[in-house]
């Protein structure tokens, strides 16, 4: 008696590997060749260039408000030229409620995006603990988007940094320190506006109650090169040797 045959069938997986592009603005990783991997990062860099959406159930009472003109490019109508034209925006700073779990959410969404640019570890997350009163949260709002963010460690003194070699300046602590700004970041689209010179402004007006900080009680966590000349522009010091100082510290 002959064996009747049988006929299995096996599935094979092809495994194509696909290419992975780091995008030259936002930084993140993907393959675009991966719909879903290309719709992450096409989210993620809608949020990176151009900010966060903060619903206005969230607003507070603003600590500053002024208005910026935003160049912007425009598209003529039925031409391929684009044009630059100018539009004045209304800008909000405000901090936020560290009961708020909605608050600490949005700025911990903002702190991916930031460390992810800045190439950094988390903070110290004093911003959102009530143990450290001094320590805040300060989100630059537009049109119901978070587009900037300054978090800020309360400290007691610093150290000189060279800024050009970044070396540390030996047997010098300053101590009159009061303020250090963990991170400060403005997206993508938004820079160049003087936003991060208003926020730190803010920084100074609204961290301790009924007390205006000078330039000189601000110091710096670890500068990335653009930290480093918002800190140079800011309350760098010309020493004697024609060398430019900055106020750093490190994150506990």
């Amino acid at each position: 008696m002959r064996e009747q045959a049988t006929d299995r069938k096996v599935q094979y997986v092809l495994d194509i590997p696909f290419k992975r592009t780091t995008c030259r603005v936002c930084g993140m990783a993907y393959s675009s060749q991966v719909r879903a991997d290309a719709e992450v990062h096409r989210k993620y860099h809608t949020q990176f260039t151009n900010g966060v959406t903060w619903p206005q159930s969230l607003n507070l009472d603003p600590l500053s408000s002024f208005a910026i003109v935003r160049r912007e490019k425009s598209k003529q109508l039925g031409k391929l030229k684009s044009s630059t034209v100018s539009k004045r925006v209304k800008v909000h700073i405000q901090t936020i409620d560290k009961q708020n779990k909605r608050h600490i959410d949005k700025v911990n969404q903002i702190l991916q995006m930031v460390n992810r640019e800045l190439n950094a570890t988390d903070d110290s997350k004093e911003w959102m603990s009530s143990k450290f009163k001094f320590s805040k949260a300060f989100v630059v709002l537009v049109e119901g988007k978070a587009i900037g963010l300054c978090t800020t460690d309360s400290i007691n003194e610093a150290k000189w940094m060279v800024y050009n070699t970044q070396v540390i300046v030996p047997n010098q602590v300053m101590k009159n320190i009061r303020i250090g700004i963990s991170r400060i970041w403005i997206s993508a689209d938004w820079r160049q506006h003087g936003l991060a010179k208003k926020l730190l402004d803010c920084v100074m007006a609204n961290s301790v109650y009924g007390q205006i900080l000078r330039k000189s009680q601000i110091a710096f966590s670890q500068p990335s090169y653009g930290g480093g000349l918002l800190a140079k522009a800011f309350n760098g010091v010309i020493h004697k040797s024609g060398e430019t100082l900055i106020p750093v510290y490190f994150e506990k």
